[in-house]
C-alpha cells in the first residue's frame, strides 16, 4: 500500500504536495493549475484553482499503479470540510487510518466535516480509472473568524451535524451536479471572463450538493426510497438513448420494457437525476436539439420539426418560445442577421 500526504491549505501547497508525492509535472493555465504524472505511480492528472481565498476546486482523473491512500488536511489545528463528487470508479473515504470506511461511487457525494484530528484518507485500488472533484474548505482557528459570511456559513453548516468531531456522509445519485462540474471543468480559465464563470458555476454547483442533502434527509423521514446504484445507471443508458433518438416517440410504458424499471421508478429516476418528467425530459432534449438545428444548420422550421420528432409546428412554437423567450422564426431571423453583421 502506497501512502501520499497531500497539504491543502492553499492551492500553491496542493499542488507541490501533489508533485512531489506523485513525481509529477506543474503547469499554470491562467488561475488554474495542473499536476501531471505518467511514471512507475501511475497516471493521470488534477486540476484546480481556488475561491474565495480558502476553497479549493480540484479535479481528479487518476490511475495508480498500485493500492494506495491520499492523506488529506493532516493539521490538527485546522477545520475542514470537503464535497467528493465522483464521475467514475468507487470512492472509500475514513477519518485516519482507523476510522469507519464509507463508500461511494459514480453519481455520489461524499460529505466530511473534521474539527478534530483525524485527516480525511481516500483510497484508491490499483489500475482502477478514478475521477472526482474534490471542493475543500480549510480554516484555521483564527482565519475562520475572518473568513466571509458565505464561507462561514458553509463550514458551520456540517460542524454542527458532527459527532465527536466528525461528520461523513453519501448522498443519492444525481448526475445533475456532475453536468454542472464538467461545464466548469470546459471553462479554461485563461481570462478574467471564464474565471468568473468558474466561480458562478461553483457556487451552483455548491448549492446543488447542498440541496442534495436536504432532499435525501426529508426523503428518510418520510420513508422514502432511493434507487440503487444498477437502477440509476439504467436511468442514466435510457436518457441517453432518448438523446441519441428524439424523433422517435417515447411513452412510459415503452421506457419501462426497456429499462426493466417500473414507470414509477422511471418517474423518480429522472427526478432524481434530471429534475424533470420523463415527459419534461424528453421535450427540453428536443427544444435543445431543435436550437441547435437553427444555429448550425440550413433547414427550416417545419425541416426541423420533423427531425425532432414532433407533428404539430404550433406545439414547437409553443414550447421553444417557453425556453428561449421568443419564436423559432424569430431566433432564426436574428442569427441570419448576426451572420450578416459579421461579415
Amino acid at each position: 500500500m502506497k501512502t501520499l500526504k497531500i497539504n491543502i491549505s492553499n492551492i500553491e501547497s496542493t499542488f507541490n504536495s501533489l508533485k512531489n508525492e506523485c513525481k509529477g509535472h506543474l503547469k499554470r493555465n491562467g488561475s488554474e493549475m495542473k499536476m501531471v504524472m505518467d511514471n512507475d505511480i501511475g497516471n493521470g492528472e488534477v486540476t484546480g484553482f481556488t475561491f474565495n481565498n480558502n476553497i479549493l476546486y480540484l479535479t481528479y482523473g487518476i490511475k495508480f499503479s498500485e493500492d494506495t491512500t491520499m492523506i488529506f488536511d493532516d493539521n490538527i489545528n485546522e477545520q475542514s470540510l470537503n464535497y467528493c463528487y465522483c464521475s467514475s470508479g468507487e470512492m472509500r473515504h475514513s477519518f485516519g487510518e482507523t476510522g469507519k470506511m464509507l463508500s461511494f461511487s459514480e453519481m455520489q457525494t461524499g460529505i466530511f466535516s473534521n474539527s478534530m484530528d483525524k485527516p480525511n484518507l481516500l483510497y484508491f485500488q490499483k489500475n482502477q480509472y478514478q475521477k472526482f472533484t474534490l471542493i475543500s474548505f480549510v480554516a484555521n482557528k483564527t482565519t475562520l473568524k475572518n473568513t466571509d459570511e458565505y464561507t462561514w456559513q458553509l463550514m458551520q453548516l456540517f460542524k454542527a451535524k458532527e459527532k465527536s468531531g466528525r461528520f461523513a456522509y453519501a448522498s443519492s445519485y444525481n448526475v445533475k451536479i456532475q453536468e454542472t462540474l464538467n461545464q466548469i471543468d470546459l471553462l479554461s480559465g485563461k481570462n478574467i471572463a471564464d474565471a468568473l464563470l468558474k466561480k458562478g458555476m461553483l457556487q451552483v454547483s455548491l448549492a446543488m450538493i447542498v440541496n442534495q442533502y436536504f432532499e435525501d434527509m426529508e426523503k428518510q423521514q418520510e420513508g422514502g426510497h432511493t434507487l440503487s446504484q444498477g437502477e440509476m445507471e439504467s436511468i442514466k443508458e435510457i436518457s441517453e438513448f432518448i438523446r441519441n433518438y428524439p424523433d422517435q416517440q417515447f411513452d412510459l410504458n415503452y421506457l419501462s420494457k426497456k429499462t426493466g424499471l417500473t414507470p414509477a421508478k422511471l418517474q423518480q429516476g429522472f427526478k432524481d437525476l434530471f429534475g424533470r418528467t420523463v415527459s419534461n425530459f424528453i421535450k427540453n432534449v428536443r427544444v435543445e436539439l431543435a436550437e441547435k438545428l437553427i444555429k448550425t444548420t440550413d433547414l427550416n422550421i417545419s425541416q426541423i420539426v420533423y427531425t425532432i420528432g414532433l407533428s404539430s409546428r404550433s406545439y414547437f412554437s409553443k414550447i421553444f418560445k417557453e425556453k428561449y423567450k421568443c419564436s423559432p422564426r424569430e431566433y432564426q431571423n436574428n442569427r441570419v442577421h448576426m451572420e450578416v453583421l459579421a461579415k
